[in-house]
């Protein structure tokens, strides 16, 4: 996204300056977030996701629910109460504390500053539930699978961790890369928190390599991703199938339908046009 009053470089090489620079302001923090200008449209968008998220992870009121950049809580707020206590991290303590003002009436939330490196505040094996959602396509793929091997340590066994990022290999996921093209065309132009993009193959040779199971990779213009991880000294086959009796396929519910696939071309096809260019096919 592109917005006049906030500056596509931050000046920044690293993702803690450049998000802390971004929620120096509050409401910048919103649009860059998901583009809300207001408390009252980040909360409908946590309204309207949330949900996805609950349904999808199988949320539970006994459940520990770690969420991975959490940004300002816009889908944590909504979240949290569903769950036995919620946790947010983020690598912006200007944006942690936006999301504990928001979250202040909230007793069951807990937040983390990252060091932008790994998950080393966060005990071993505490989270039923994970999720980082919009995320890691704004990290380096060497950032994120650290992070990806931290989170197997963090997760518990048979747990539910669900990541997503863009799919080049997608031709929606093509477009999202073209605009993305055609703000930065430049090297010195592109900032450290610009979107990336990835291949299912490469999502699925992370994943594995990190000592995660996946349970289900959702393809589209993102790669919609869902994973656990199995106990050493047990049959690996007899367990997952376990897992996945437990949960019924509950995931399901996160995969994007043909009619946000559809929304999405039309309005990236809109925002090329806006510059002067046309989809490539």
């Amino acid at each position: 996204m592109t917005n006049e009053r906030i500056p596509s470089s931050l000046g920044a090489k690293d993702y803690a300056t450049v998000w802390n620079n971004v929620a120096k302001v509050r409401e910048h923090a919103f649009e860059l977030v998901d583009e809300s200008q207001s408390e009252e449209e980040l909360a409908k968008s946590g309204a309207q996701h949330g949900p996805f998220l609950v349904m999808g992870l199988d949320i539970k009121r006994d459940d520990v629910v770690f969420e991975i950049g959490c940004g300002v809580a816009r889908l944590g707020k909504w979240v949290a109460p569903h769950a036995g206590e919620w946790w947010g991290l983020d690598v912006s303590a200007n944006m942690v504390a936006i999301a504990r003002d928001r979250c202040r009436d909230l007793p069951n939330v807990r937040f983390f500053v990252g060091d932008g490196k790994d998950l080393s505040d966060v005990p071993s094996a505490s989270v039923d539930k994970m999720y980082c959602h919009a995320v890691f396509i704004h990290m380096d793929k060497e950032d994120w699978y650290t992070y990806l091997v931290d989170a197997r340590r963090v997760l518990k066994p048979g747990g539910l961790f669900y990541f997503d990022v863009w799919n080049l290999c997608d031709p929606v996921g093509w477009l999202r890369w073209q605009n993305e093209r055609s703000l930065y065309r430049d090297r010195s132009e592109r900032p450290v928190h610009r979107n990336q993009f990835s291949s299912p193959d490469e999502v699925r040779t992370m994943t594995t390599r990190a000592g995660f199971e996946l349970l289900a990779l959702y393809e589209s213009f993102s790669l919609q991703t869902v994973v656990t991880h199995v106990p050493a000294g047990v049959d690996r086959a007899a367990y997952l199938a376990e897992v996945e009796g437990r949960y019924g396929r509950c995931y399901q519910a996160l995969r994007y339908t043909e009619g946000d696939v559809r929304t999405f071309r039309e309005s990236l096809s809109r925002r090329l046009q806006e510059r002067g260019l046309s989809p490539e096919s």
